[in-house]
């Protein structure tokens, strides 16, 4: 998949409705000729919507919509998520199953005929939705989500290692997803990047020259990003967890910095991220921590490091400002650190259990 930035992602949920103690499932034949799988065998599923807190709650309630049967969260058994491609079209279906006495009862007759009680070998002799058909083919991890964020300097790499260690230590499968991307870059665009904000500041270029400069830097990294996005999604092994250090819409609170130092328009920075509400979903269930460290303890840490291009510090006070301003409109599910983060490995296994308690088992029904 190449142009990533330009593609439409959709997501749906699929929900095998079986009967106890059978091999049987519900299902029904789509009769609307203009509509996708005309005459298609199919189960209860549909959209996910903006009003959806996750994709379970989203299950729930196309079953609700689709067959009349009431089901708690906790009955709705993950399966696995599928991906297909139509043209510049992401399709992300993610699957369930429900196991019910509940007899379903058509609700959209223009669209569909009525619910039948089949085999599943049975039907996948005939047209099935390519969601039904796929739903036998194995399972996954449902994996969860972790996104650290936090200014340069903070200490998030460091939370983020000692999470994969606490993790891994309670037979946690874990994965992380970074910037790495950006430091071992052969073409060292940040390092020429920070050398043309230094001649910037000097008045060695101009404000387009410098606006120029930004505009090829944050479109390169929205794509890495982007393509490091995708393909862990559509890996068929999956971690039981992935913990992501910053995340792509970490370049929005970037290009918001480089508008207050003068050179980056609010028209470019719609144009890089104009697309960005199709990742929506990649921080809509995730857990979100800014590890949220004072400003004057990350300056001290910059220093200290001593990489090329990180030599203004002022630099580094007015991007904790951009942080406070920007974090809570992107992210309305952030967990706020705001301790000093020189914890005890003691102090960091707590923390790393408290929130995982709060936020990702009890949150979803586990």
């Amino acid at each position: 998949m190449e142009d990533l930035n330009n593609i439409k992602i959709k997501e749906y949920v699929s929900i095998i409705l079986r009967r106890p103690n059978t091999p049987k499932i519900w299902v029904n034949k789509r009769i609307n000729p203009n509509k996708e799988f005309y005459r298609h065998w199919q189960c209860p599923g549909g959209h996910v919507e903006d009003i959806d807190i996750s994709t379970r709650h989203a299950a729930q309630r196309e079953v609700l919509e689709k067959t009349g049967i009431q089901s708690e969260l906790e009955e709705l058994e993950y399966i696995k998520t599928n991906h297909y491609f139509r043209e510049k079209e992401w399709r992300i279906v993610h699957c369930y199953s429900l196991t019910t006495k509940k007899v379903p009862r058509l609700t959209e007759p223009r669209e569909m005929t009525d619910w039948q009680l089949k085999k599943i070998k049975e039907v996948q002799k005939e047209l099935v939705i390519d969601s039904l058909k796929d739903a036998f083919k194995g399972r996954q991890h449902e994996t969860k989500i972790i996104i650290v964020e936090g200014s340069c300097g903070a200490g998030k790499s460091t939370f983020v290692g000692k999470c994969k260690e606490y993790l891994t230590k309670y037979k946690r499968t874990v994965e992380i997803l970074d910037e790495s991307f950006i430091t071992k870059d052969s073409s060292k665009r940040i390092i020429n990047y920070g050398s043309n904000f230094k001649k910037y500041k000097e008045k060695e270029i101009t404000k387009e020259q410098m606006e120029e400069i930004a505009i090829e830097l944050e479109k390169w990294i929205r794509d890495k990003w982007m393509k490091q996005i995708f393909e862990f999604y559509t890996r068929d092994r999956k971690p039981s967890i992935l913990l992501i250090d910053r995340n792509l819409f970490s370049t929005l609170i970037f290009m918001e910095l480089m508008e207050e130092e003068g050179f980056f328009s609010k028209e470019k920075q719609k144009e890089i991220s104009t697309n960005y509400n199709n990742w929506l979903w990649l921080i809509r269930e995730s857990l979100v921590i800014w590890w949220k460290t004072p400003v004057e303890e990350t300056i001290k840490r910059v220093e200290k490091r001593g990489r090329t291009g990180e030599e203004d510090l002022k630099y580094y006070k007015n991007l904790d400002e951009v942080y406070r301003k920007l974090m809570l409109e992107i992210y309305p599910n952030l967990k706020v650190i705001t301790r000093e983060t020189q914890l005890t490995t003691e102090q960091v296994e707590e923390l790393i259990l408290n929130l995982l308690d709060e936020k990702i088992f009890r949150r979803t029904g586990y």
